[in-house]
């Protein structure tokens, strides 16, 4: 009787029922079963995940550990959500209630109750809860689409569609989406936010974009705000991060007091307060540094600190730097690099901060090892990478002719000294020769045994994991597409070989005694130079010290090596002076215009006037340095230096241009002009207007050769050429732009044409300029299509058809052209093997820029995260447009707008994700159900009589679930 009444009442409570008593059991089961395991494995593993997370300090901290599942790059956090995510799905399954209650009374109240969408009074909770296990899980994608359905589908309770759109944001931000999580953000007002979860989630939610978007300054008041009412090491990363925001903005004592409180509480890790004690040193503002540095000097003899004595003496170098102590300075961040350990990034840190040093002190040579070991040690998204890396390589260039000028000065110093001096100075130089090759020895040998010990000790565990960091290397592809894989092995090559210029024959010391025509030895040669038999008991005593001389000569062990190198005579003496001048010259050079130093281009420049006054580069100069006055806006500088040219070389071409009194003017335009002539010339080449084309290069060819936006201009003219089936000069522009700028955005196209012309390809000709850079549609709003019945569009989702990736923005404030150019470069940059193409479109005001090629969805989701990995920012009122290449083509052709497909989206999405939380498999497990599920009652069945009454909505978060965010 009692199992027959339980029965009863069970199938009076069915899913298939909807009455206050179905209602309350339904919420009581999913509440306390299935939902029950599943929020306990979610705080589980959130607690595992907090505690074990080991932030990367050397960047920017993720505002939540969850963020790192983004990139594969960051250090990973722990645990798994699956569990989490299977039990809402299972209890959305069994516990959701569809069928609406009978009709009673018809009042709004009621019609509002019988509005639903799901009448189970807890499920939203289930919903919620599977979209944060889903971001804990990195499924970022899928977690926006969940807290999207469950804030369309919970619309009577607040709180709920609160939560879900902050988590929806959140969910974006992770994938670097700004734009979509700008968007969800906007919706939720402050008068909203009923409760300190509510406030908290929407402080982190800001704050996070905030930092993402760079907007320190905004950033500052949420990230308070949040750290303030966090907990655990959640509360300490918060801190960590406000205090490198303040450095961001440049407030060093709110960044300190920051930092400090990112160090404090008893349950703070020993890492995580070894790093902001380091920070601290970073930002520090007072008065004597003597406290700060005897404090960091003590962490020294702690036998925990031994691997961190990189961080330490780098923390102390900051502290005398910021004193403008440079050479207690650079004596620790000296210290920093050789007490390294890791060979990570915080000797990079170290090295790049002491190259920076020598680099601003212009001693290229010191500074050039410090860049070249560094970079390979840094990831693409550390800030300023792209600088750093192009100073790195200027360096190498820097660094010959800085080097070549050290030497010869050196030379001729030893050229006026006595014989008896010249001897004493080259042998402290063999001597110290020996001192580092005796320390390299033994370095290499306590490396070898250690390494000997390692493995013995790898045998003994039976570790077969691999060692190496590029055998933990997950990612297959070619070596030269890897970049970790690239970094790793440059760096292994600086620590063996040092810092070597790409060159033939760089392993010989002494390059000048070895020639790529160098003969091979032959019988005749066998016998020695001059024909000296090798039997050196054949020889005279006068051969045998003449030999042992030549020996001597070509040892650098030996002293005779470096006095055969000093210059004697006249001719010697005027080489040197020669390498010295090129060297100054050449150094100025690539300083003005590889780098925009225009101080240290300056420094080089009057170096060689003061001390060749006579030079040969001396017109050079002279322009060069009118040059850099006119780009500084400092026309007396200008005016002195255009006056030098107009006496001492009036017939040159440079003294001809001046003469003209405007040339100033001229000259501060010229980038202005440069670019309206290219806006022209390229207007030209889509009318079609070749002979235009051709005629504008010319201009820019004979008025500005040195402009920086030539290659683009050659570029379009060859393609011009090949409409004009003229395939010979076509050929003879491309290897012309090759041969004279070898590094161009177009390098790699053209290269790839010119290649294929000279296997026998032939190009397509003879087609319009306008089809060959894809723009074959130009449509007005006039010539749009209207849809006058208001039936809504036949939009289809299909995942695995073409897609595209639309920029929409006003054309009244953002430049077209520049637009395109951007993203152009972007993916020339980004993608080796993928090509993109781009096709701009126009509609009023409204300006679109296409972006084509990806196959399905999942290639356009791959391209959204590299730009967001790679940090490449639209401009302001740029907006991107997922959409299907069948969706777009409808909305041409139907003159449908955004709106309308944005609508269908979203009810797409929605649909989506509650289809496939229902149909998601569940496994049948042993306790977990009470309450086996009725089958579907006969239709016309009688409801119990009452009426229906609204649930009251349950806390958006148990006290639990805040922990996630404290």
């Amino acid at each position: 009787m009692l199992a027959a009444a339980i029965t009863a009442g069970a199938v009076s409570c069915g899913t298939n029922r909807n009455t206050p008593a179905s209602r309350n059991w339904q919420a009581f089961t999913t509440r306390y079963n299935v939902y029950y395991n599943g929020k306990t494995n979610y705080d589980e593993q959130l607690k595992e995940m907090l505690a074990n997370y080991e932030d990367d300090y050397s960047q920017r901290v993720l505002i939540h550990p969850a963020e790192a599942r983004n990139d594969k790059k960051a250090p990973q956090p722990t645990g798994s959500f699956k569990r989490t995510i299977e039990k809402m799905q299972k209890s959305i399954q069994l516990h959701s209630i569809k069928k609406k209650p009978p009709k009673k009374k018809g009042t709004p109240k009621e019609k509002a109750f019988r509005a639903r969408d799901e009448f189970n009074p807890f499920l939203h909770n289930s919903w919620i809860t599977m979209g944060k296990g889903q971001y804990m899980d990195g499924d970022f994608l899928g977690a926006a689409s969940t807290f999207l359905y469950t804030s369309k589908h919970f619309t009577w309770l607040p709180n709920t569609v609160t939560e879900a759109q902050l988590w929806m944001a959140l969910s974006y931000l992770a994938m670097g989406w700004d734009y979509e999580a700008e968007n969800a953000l906007h919706p939720v007002k402050e008068k909203s936010l009923t409760n300190g979860y509510l406030k908290n989630l929407y402080n982190l939610a800001w704050a996070d974009y905030y930092v993402h978007t760079r907007q320190w300054e905004k950033a500052v008041e949420p990230l308070q705000y949040a750290a303030r009412h966090a907990k655990g090491s959640q509360k300490n990363r918060l801190w960590f991060l406000l205090g490198q925001t303040y450095t961001q903005l440049g407030k060093k004592k709110e960044a300190y007091n920051a930092f400090k409180k990112a160090g404090a509480g008893a349950s703070t890790n020993y890492r995580t307060k070894f790093n902001a004690r380091i920070k601290q040193s970073e930002v520090f503002q007072g008065t004597n540094i003597k406290g700060e540095v005897r404090s960091l000097k003590t962490m020294t003899r702690y036998a925990r600190n031994a691997e961190f004595l990189d961080q330490i003496y780098y923390a102390i170098g900051n502290l005398y730097l910021s004193r403008k102590d440079t050479a207690e300075a650079v004596k620790n961040y000296c210290l920093a690099v050789e007490k390294s350990t890791r060979n990570g990034i915080d000797k990079a840190l170290a090295q790049l901060t002491l190259g920076g040093i020598y680099f601003k002190q212009g001693d290229y040579v010191k500074a050039q090892p410090c860049y070249s070991e560094a970079i390979p040690q840094l990831p693409e998204t550390y800030p300023d990478y792209k600088m750093l890396k192009k100073r790195s390589d200027v360096l190498d260039e820097l660094a010959t002719y800085a080097g070549n000028v050290h030497l010869q000065d050196s030379l001729l110093t030893l050229s006026k000294m006595t014989p008896e001096e010249q001897r004493k100075v080259c042998q402290k130089i063999v001597d110290e020769l020996k001192e580092r090759e005796r320390k390299a020895a033994e370095d290499a040998a306590r490396e070898e045994y250690l390494a000997q010990n390692q493995g013995v000790d790898d045998n003994i565990k039976r570790n077969d994991a691999p060692t190496t960091g590029i055998m933990n290397n997950t990612d297959k592809s070619w070596y030269f597409y890897n970049t970790m894989t690239k970094n790793q092995g440059k760096t292994e090559f600086v620590r063996r070989w040092g810092a070597r210029k790409n060159e033939d024959d760089w392993r010989r010391r002494n390059k000048t005694t070895y020639s790529l025509d160098e003969p091979e030895e032959t019988e005749e040669d066998s016998e020695g130079s001059e024909g000296l038999p090798n039997d050196t008991t054949a020889m005279t005593d006068d051969q045998k010290k003449e030999k042992a001389a030549q020996e001597a000569a070509s040892d650098p062990h030996n002293v005779e090596y470096y006095l055969a190198q000093i210059p004697k005579t006249p001719e010697e003496i005027k080489v040197c002076n020669d390498v010295i001048q090129e060297g100054l010259y050449n150094m100025g050079l690539i300083l003005k215009d590889k780098l925009d130093d225009f101080p240290a281009s300056r420094r080089e420049f009057n170096k060689l006037l003061e001390r060749y006054p006579d030079n040969i580069y001396r017109l050079d100069v002279y322009y060069n340095m009118y040059l850099m006055a006119v780009r500084t806006g400092d026309k007396a500088q200008a005016e002195k230096w255009r006056a030098l040219i107009l006496s001492d070389f009036p017939d040159s071409p440079y003294g001809q241009a001046m003469l003209d009194p405007n040339y100033f003017d001229n000259l501060r335009r010229m980038n202005q002009v440069q670019e309206e002539k290219y806006q022209n010339a390229y207007d030209a080449y889509l009318q079609n207007a070749n002979s235009r084309v051709h005629e504008l290069t010319g201009e820019m060819e004979r008025d500005f050769p040195l402009s920086k936006i030539l290659p683009k201009f050659v570029f379009i003219d060859a393609l011009s050429y090949l409409t004009e089936d003229n395939v010979p000069k076509f050929k003879e522009r491309l290897e012309y732009l090759l041969e004279k700028w070898p590094d161009t955005d177009m390098t790699s196209m053209a290269g790839s044409i010119v290649k294929g012309l000279r296997q026998g390809r032939r190009p397509n000709k003879g087609m319009s300029n306008q089809r060959g850079m894809l723009w074959t549609m130009r449509l007005s709003n006039d010539s749009v299509g209207t849809n006058p019945d208001g039936t809504p569009a036949n939009f289809e989702r299909d995942p695995n058809s073409p897609q595209y990736l639309v920029l929409a923005f006003p054309k009244d404030s953002v430049n077209a052209n520049q637009l395109l150019y951007d993203v152009a470069r972007f993916n020339f940059s980004s993608f080796v093997v993928r090509d993109f193409d781009l096709e701009p479109m126009s509609f009023g005001n409204v300006g679109l820029l296409i972006i084509k090629g990806f196959g399905n969805v999942k290639q356009l989701e791959h391209y959204r995260n590299v730009m967001a990995e790679k940090h490449f920012e639209l401009p302001d009122g740029v907006r991107p447009i997922m959409i299907s290449k069948p969706n777009f083509e409808l909305l041409l052709r139907e003159g449908r707008s955004f709106e309308e497909y944005f609508r269908y989206e979203e009810e797409k999405t929605v649909a989506e994700t509650e289809d496939a939380a229902l149909k998601a498999p569940v496994a049948d497990e042993e306790g977990e159900e009470s309450v086996e599920q009725p089958a579907e009652e006969a239709a016309g069945e009688e409801e119990p009589e009452g009426e229906p009454v609204e649930g009251e909505e349950e806390p958006a978060e148990e006290p639990a679930q805040t922990e996630e965010i404290q």
